[in-house]
């Protein structure tokens, strides 16, 4: 049985109610606080991230980070260079270009990063270029979001500046970015002063950016970055920022952890840990379905979660979570099945 707005009530109020442990430690004032409960979170939960690299890096970052291009005529992606001679036989520069930016600890030959890349290219027909910040992603939380993000959005933008100049405007480049990379995508639509065509950010990272403080438009993923910002949010007020600050907002169960794929008894901080990750990692796997046509996200446009869940809004016009949204604005919210693809 899929969930209804019963159960979504359910798990608002367990969230809201929770206390103890890791949970709590999410409210910290401390820049350095917030950022080793996010280094203790990712080390404590069940994955494949590995150990996190302490000090800092004093490798160039032409080194540090990759591009791998590709379009329907070519769709295993390729190493692509900045300046690179060879960039015709890679991508097409007669079509729209989309740009995916992992997050942090992640790299670009997870699933979701080369599922989303094929889907763009069989569904969308544009070129795809993902963006290896691999190592740089693997420091420390507050090394990789204050120090590494800034140097990974700079390179990108230069990528950017040569994909303009090889023939592809501004207008027809999509940036796709989870976490950490949700906000090099902004920083990068900064640097252009909102000229990129549009930003997916797919759970934007929060700490170090608007928690504990806010650090400023010139850091975070906002509406003035693209002409057309969508924000997926699943873990807000944890890993992902509390409130979307796009042109559209999607809250998928409230956009609250745990989604509904993810539940697990909380008897341990470490259950709570992987809560936590696999609700954040939950946008990616959202909009990579969201780029199938017959795969539907039906969202419908509300105020607040207490409007959506108290049927206030039954009667508000619906909309398309990710890359098949009418782009006509506001807030959504959604509810999802635990089981892949995730649509009701």
């Amino acid at each position: 049985m899929f969930p209804g707005k019963a159960t979504l009530l359910l798990l608002f109020v367990a969230s809201s109610t929770v206390q103890g442990g890791l949970l709590d430690l999410f409210n910290t004032t401390s820049d350095n606080n917030l950022a080793q409960v996010m280094d203790t979170v990712f080390e404590m939960s069940r994955n494949e991230f590995g150990s996190l690299i302490d000090g800092r890096s004093n490798i160039p970052v032409e080194v540090e980070v990759t591009f791998w291009c590709g379009n329907g005529a070519s769709p295993t992606l390729k190493q692509t260079y900045l300046y690179d001679q060879d960039l015709a036989s890679k991508i097409d520069v007669s079509k729209p270009m989309v740009i995916i930016t992992h997050g942090w600890t992640d790299n670009v030959n997870k699933t979701w990063v080369q599922e989303t890349a094929k889907n763009v290219i069989k569904y969308q027909g544009s070129n795809v270029c993902a963006v290896d910040w691999n190592h740089l992603a693997k420091y420390r939380y507050y090394v990789s979001a204050i120090e590494n993000v800034p140097k990974v959005s700079g390179y990108v933008t230069l990528f950017v500046a040569f994909l303009r100049d090889s023939g592809i405007p501004l207008d027809r480049v999509t940036l796709v970015g989870h976490s950490l990379g949700a906000q090099i995508s902004g920083q990068v639509g900064y640097n252009y002063r909102g000229q990129i065509g549009a930003i997916f950010g797919l759970d934007p990272a929060g700490p170090l950016f608007t928690a504990p403080t806010d650090r400023g438009l010139a850091y975070r993923l906002d509406a003035s970055d693209a002409k057309y910002v969508q924000m997926i949010l699943t873990s807000r007020g944890q890993c992902g920022v509390m409130t979307g600050d796009g042109h559209e907002n999607f809250y998928p169960n409230g956009g609250f952890s745990p989604q509904t794929n993810c539940i697990v008894p909380l008897t341990s901080d470490a259950e709570f840990a992987d809560q936590s990750v696999c609700s954040h990692l939950h946008a990616t796997e959202l909009f990579k379905f969201s780029l199938v046509p017959t795969i539907v996200f039906k969202s419908t446009k509300c105020d607040d979660l207490v409007s959506y869940l108290g049927n206030l809004c039954i009667f508000n016009r619906t909309n398309r979570l990710g890359a098949a949204s009418d782009r006509s604005g506001g807030n959504f919210y959604l509810i999802t099945s635990p089981f892949s693809p995730y649509n009701v």
